[in-house]
């Protein structure tokens, strides 16, 4: 009996947006600076050059570029929720998705207005 694919719902409570901002990740007494692949108000996605401990609390700062062309950085603490090796040209290399567990309520504010600027953005 043929079984009907349903389309994929999605769960998350916060929309994703894709979005390139930089990120630095603090690793235990090193830092490595990525760009974001998307992001959203609950946490976000990048690659990562090495694999992270899932559910372990790290602190990132994140580069929210503003309207005046400055850059507004935004720190706080994230979980990591998911990784996932993938391969970028002939390096694996590591998609990793944190969840925010701490951002200050003015830095989530800023978060707020980029997201509603990329959103804006994107309906055009």
């Amino acid at each position: 009996m043929p079984h009907s694919k349903e389309p994929k719902v999605e769960r998350r409570a916060k929309q994703r947006h894709r979005a390139e901002i930089e990120i630095s990740v603090h690793l235990d007494a090193r830092q490595t600076t990525v760009s974001t692949r998307d992001l959203c108000l609950n946490g976000l996605s990048c690659v990562l050059p090495e694999p992270l401990s899932l559910f372990t609390k790290y602190r990132f700062r994140l580069g929210i570029p503003q309207d005046n062309g400055e850059v507004q950085q935004l720190e706080g603490e994230g979980i990591v929720v998911r990784v996932e090796e993938v391969e970028v040209g002939e390096e694996n290399l590591f998609q990793t998705a944190f969840f925010f567990q701490h951002l200050d309520p003015g830095h989530l504010r800023i978060l707020e207005e980029f997201l509603d600027r990329v959103a804006g953005d994107n309906d055009r």
